[in-house]
């Protein structure tokens, strides 16, 4: 039986440890963030990123859209939303959120504050837990927090680019970006430069959004294997497999690919 890598867990539950809070549709997404933006006076859909969504829906927050119709594949397990610590307080937010709402509904832990949010602003319909999570670098945190594609998970994503850092000498944090694995001194918490720090010097932002992307750039370089070393253990250990360098069509002397892959071991 596979296992999870990480579940998430319900912060409200009643008395017998049996979650208040429930799964959200894609299709209601759009108006219960419009009844948060309107309790608490933040923006979360102004800004749109490359998917035409908003960049503050964090993860699979509306992004969910199968076309096999279950409700599983069409729905979020909470509302992930990016606040930018620079213009709001997390403690005064929470507190305005308490005085709002009773400090039964709303909760924190770490950089985040939890909502019981009323799905579509009505409580007839049931209550979906809202994850407001603040950040001083809120343009790293929406590159950070991007949901999976296909078979893996987002949480997977970092666990291979931390692996491609180790093999480089580099530390990654999901958190932070590129550090220095000695001093934790941050290096750059800029998606461009991370990709191609990591990656390569003809890697872009848009090969370092998916387990698949990554996966695609560096199956070309011939120490493959040592870059996703780590993760294949970690995930190894949850049934989650990592594709062998043997699955790969070789890049022929001369080729595209070869000079790619010729340029981005020299830097």
């Amino acid at each position: 039986m596979k296992t999870n890598l990480s579940e998430g867990g319900n912060v409200f539950k009643d008395k017998d440890k049996k979650p208040l809070t429930q799964r959200i549709a894609t299709s209601d997404v759009e108006n219960t963030v419009a009844y948060i933006e309107k309790i608490t006076g933040l923006d979360f859909t102004a800004e749109k990123g490359e998917d035409n969504k908003p960049v503050k829906w964090l993860g699979t927050t509306g992004r969910k859209e199968d076309p096999d119709g279950t409700f599983e594949l069409n729905s979020s397990g909470d509302l992930d939303l990016s606040v930018d610590a620079n213009e709001m307080d997390k403690e005064e937010f929470f507190q305005k959120m308490v005085s709002q709402l009773g400090k039964e509904n709303v909760k924190k832990s770490g950089d985040n504050v939890h909502v019981k949010t009323p799905i579509n602003g009505d409580e007839s319909n049931g209550f979906v837990q809202a994850d407001f999570m603040f950040s001083d670098n809120p343009k790293f945190q929406q590159g950070s927090m991007i949901g999976g594609s296909g078979k893996y998970r987002g949480e997977h994503r970092h666990i291979v680019l931390s692996s491609i850092a180790r093999a480089k000498n580099l530390k990654y944090s999901p958190k932070s970006g590129l550090l220095d694995p000695d001093s934790n001194e941050v290096i750059s918490a800029d998606w461009n430069v991370i990709a191609k720090e990591l990656l390569g010097q003809t890697a872009t932002v848009k090969d370092i959004k998916s387990v698949d992307a990554i996966i695609n750039y560096i199956k070309k370089l011939p120490n493959y294997e040592e870059l996703i070393g780590a993760a294949r253990e970690t995930l190894g250990r949850y049934d989650i497999e990592l594709p062998q360098k043997e699955a790969f069509e070789s890049y022929t002397p001369g080729s595209i690919g070869w000079m790619r892959s010729i340029i981005d071991l020299v830097k």
